[in-house]
């Protein structure tokens, strides 16, 4: 029996050693990205006095090829922001992002700059506009940290850094604790700290929706621990089928 445990030690052990952040990162990458998606989202942005602000869009979103994806965001409610659009070109490559908005009470389209401090904040939300841009793994150092208990499920803890102190000021962040859901490699949960190693804000995902292979995060929060300021986002209609190109051009966000 003795030896029996022995060799059940042994055997668990190999397996977590084979645990490793690329292959978790890897697993990750695979269930939650699926080629296209498209959906409505809605933002409820409560500030520290439980005043609710509520804004709503359509979202687009497609994979291009193996190093870029895009996104587009068209606002429908409030009527103050009505019209207005966000296009994302996001490359994983040495191509730089890029972002634009269009103002429609100017009938112009605006580059944002995200080379400080993340861009900005969205919308008057806790996401920055950098959260926005999906990056290269190539520019960051990723640490197995461990394991930990996240809203009941274990997850394995992955830290994240820029590896350049310019990727750091551009993401707005010193680095990520990214919480890893075991059972399935999702991603559950974010801790952010800033520039200056301070916790600033927490990402939880709260429900999560099943759409073929995929799985995708339909109702998140976004908690700024220093300004008590939070942001939840409900997505629905949630559809994986294919978007026209035409989409996720500047000529879409003036004329659709």
């Amino acid at each position: 029996m003795r030896t029996i445990l022995i060799l059940l030690l042994l055997f668990l052990s190999t397996i977590l050693q084979a645990i490793d952040s690329k292959t978790i990162l890897e697993a990750a990458d695979k269930i939650m990205t699926p080629p296209y998606l498209k959906g409505v989202f809605q933002i409820k942005l409560i500030s520290r006095n439980q005043d609710i602000r509520e804004i709503e869009a359509e979202a687009y979103q497609k994979q291009v090829g193996d190093n870029q994806e895009n996104r587009v965001f068209i606002f429908t409610f409030p009527p103050s922001v009505r019209g207005t659009g966000l296009l994302v070109h996001s490359f994983f490559d040495d191509t730089e992002s890029r972002m634009w908005m269009y103002l429609p009470s100017i009938k112009r389209i605006k580059r944002i700059a995200l080379e400080t401090s993340g861009g900005g904040y969205f919308m008057g939300s806790d996401f920055t506009f950098s959260d926005l841009i999906s990056r290269s793994s190539e520019d960051f150092n990723y640490t197995l940290e461990g394991e930990d208990i996240l809203n009941g499920e274990p997850c394995y803890l992955i830290k994240a850094q820029g590896k350049s102190k310019e990727t750091r000021r551009s993401v707005g962040y010193l680095y990520t604790i990214n919480y890893y859901r075991k059972t399935d490699f999702m991603i559950i949960g974010v801790d952010y700290y800033d520039l200056a190693g301070e916790l600033l804000k927490r990402y939880r995902v709260l429900e999560v929706e099943v759409l073929r292979d995929y799985k995708f995060p339909s109702r998140v929060i976004m908690e700024n621990v220093q300004t008590g300021h939070s942001s939840v986002i409900k997505f629905t209609q949630l559809v994986i089928e294919d978007i026209p190109d035409r989409y996720f051009t500047h000529r879409y966000l003036q004329n659709r």
